[in-house]
């Protein structure tokens, strides 16, 4: 006999998302400190000019290899193999660079790799009265990144990236792990997902005799797809413990798979609780 109940394909992934999305949320609070608490900053870096086009809504999209970095569940959307490259030119000597791969492996897996590096370049070293002193200051990161993603059920996918992070100022150095956990669901709603992506859970970076927490994040979003899939409107919520809750809206609409266009918004700072 067939098996109607509704329960294996929509009750435990609700439940499972939305238990995740309190969890992470009380761990966020419990954690809040404020601006410039957290290390290793380049984590929040955003990935992707897709994503970034797109305000950076992106947690229930997640379908190219930029997965590795908004939400590894989101893996097993590709329809192959992808790669990306990014190069951008900050402020005076920064250098920034970031690589991703990612493939299926068979129906129900994926695999991603992603590389972040960061260089601020080197600058005369001055005391604190300004006057130079012998020697350079510069700062030097990278984080290596390995994604997988495994689809429980048609509606729900579980992801995993597993992070080593490096970085040195001009001397001290510091390495450590870190892991974000992500989920995406097939809401019964046709052409509607919802993303949860747990970002930068570990123990923090460590110099000498100081440790600085990692800037964890829950990012939670939801993305529907119309005309025909071709357009996308995706709006993230984000949680962070260094800052501000915020909210992102996005979307893109292709024209017979040759032409895109993208706009994104960014609410940065507007869901800030009042002060009293």
């Amino acid at each position: 006999m067939k098996n109607l109940s509704p329960y294996p394909n929509f009750f435990f992934p609700r439940i499972f998302l939305l238990s995740s999305v309190f969890i992470g949320g009380l761990a966020a609070s419990a954690l809040a400190g404020g601006p410039g608490t957290t290390g290793a900053v380049e984590l929040k870096i955003p990935v992707g000019p897709r994503a970034i086009a797109m305000g950076q809504a992106f947690v229930a999209v997640a379908d190219d290899a930029n997965a590795v970095y908004w939400n590894p569940a989101g893996l097993n959307q590709l329809g192959g193999t992808h790669l990306t490259a990014q190069y951008d030119v900050y402020i005076e000597t920064v250098r920034y660079n970031y690589f991703a791969a990612a493939t299926k492996l068979g129906s129900n897996a994926a695999l991603g790799l992603g590389v972040k590096l960061l260089s601020t370049g080197t600058e005369p070293a001055v005391d604190a009265s300004g006057n130079q002193t012998a020697g350079t200051v510069g700062e030097n990161y990278m984080d290596v990144d390995l994604a997988g993603a495994y689809r429980l059920s048609y509606y729900f996918d579980l992801g995993l990236t597993v992070k080593y992070i490096s970085k040195s100022l001009s001397g001290p150095s510091a390495a450590g792990f870190a892991a974000d956990l992500g989920m995406l669901y097939r809401t019964p709603v046709p052409h509607l997902t919802a993303g949860l992506n747990l970002q930068n859970m570990g123990p923090g970076l460590k110099f000498e005799q100081i440790a600085d927490p990692l800037p964890f994040n829950v990012k939670v979003g939801l993305a529907y797809k119309m005309f025909e899939d071709n357009f996308t409107v995706a709006y993230d919520m984000n949680f962070p413990i260094d800052n501000a809750a915020s909210a992102a809206l996005g979307g893109e609409y292709w024209y017979k798979d040759t032409l895109v266009g993208r706009f994104g918004y960014q609410f940065q700072g507007s869901i800030d609780q009042k002060q009293v």
